[in-house]
């Protein structure tokens, strides 16, 4: 098993790209949003504030239009921000300061705990309205939908650290089903994520968590990526409609996949392809 060079992508590269696609949207709005960090809320990111009244914000749950979304976990809208009896006012006076009246605020939540929140707010009397709520509330869900993926990439990955930090694992059978389910994973996982940077990261450590070849062998056949990546299913026994759920696919497509790989592998079976495929060092 060999080192990866994984790291997590900023997640705050995710609040940037989805501020820039609402600012396009809600011209002349102000758009802020920040991640939780353990019960708290850091505003961080900001597009067209005049002020630097909110850039050292930390908003607690239960306070003002953030904390009460923090802790809700769902979408709220105020029309006017400073009048309004459905909030706290702790942050009163940044709100003030930056002149902002109607504001919606959207949680991003993944596996039920609220992981950032994203703002629009507007200068003027006139209310945002449901669609500022709506299109925030998409934006959300695809932050969510990413975060989803990364930390389940992490908790693969730290799969892939302990086995490496306690080499005598790998000889334990139950801990290698562990590495070979994560590879299958992380395989899956590679055709899912929208960050190009991290798919690639994702193949390269798949590729580290297969083996060297078994001794005097020679690898001579090369797999396609979907290729590897139908092997890397079966090999856990999943059916051709299982695979082709993880994967994206559909069930005749990975058939056609498989019977590629097994041409090249020179098998004649499911079971064999996967046999010879551990042999070379393509799968674990």
């Amino acid at each position: 098993m060999q080192p990866n060079d994984y790291s997590r992508p900023d997640d705050r590269e995710l609040l940037r790209a989805s501020l820039r696609q609402l600012s396009g949207r809600f011209r002349p709005a102000v758009l802020f949003a920040g991640l939780a960090s353990g019960e708290l809320l850091q505003l961080t990111d900001f597009l067209g504030t005049a002020t630097s009244s909110l850039h050292q914000v930390v908003v607690v749950p239960g306070a003002g239009l953030g904390g009460r979304v923090l802790t809700q976990r769902r979408p709220f809208l105020v029309e006017d921000y400073i009048a309004s009896e459905g909030i706290t006012h702790e942050y009163d006076l940044a709100v003030r300061r930056e002149r902002l009246t109607s504001m919606a605020a959207v949680p991003v939540v993944v596996r039920g705990r609220s992981r950032a929140v994203l703002y629009i707010a507007s200068r003027d009397r006139t209310p945002l309205g449901e669609k500022a709520v709506s299109e925030a509330a998409a934006a959300a869900a695809e932050i969510a939908e990413e975060l989803r993926v990364r930390d389940e990439v992490d908790r693969r990955v730290s799969i892939i650290d302990t086995a490496r930090a306690a080499p005598a694992l790998a000889l334990d059978r139950s801990w290698l089903e562990h590495v070979r389910e994560a590879h299958a994973e992380l395989r899956s996982l590679a055709g899912t994520v929208t960050d190009p940077h991290l798919a690639r990261q994702l193949d390269i450590i798949g590729t580290h968590l297969a083996p060297a070849p078994a001794d005097g062998v020679h690898p001579t056949a090369r797999l396609a990526r979907r290729e590897l990546d139908v092997l890397a299913q079966v090999a856990l026994g999943c059916s051709y409609q299982e695979t082709a759920d993880r994967l994206g696919l559909k069930a005749v497509t990975v058939k056609s996949y498989l019977q590629n790989a097994m041409v090249k592998l020179s098998a004649h079976n499911r079971l064999e392809a996967v046999s010879v495929a551990r042999r070379l060092g393509l799968i674990p």
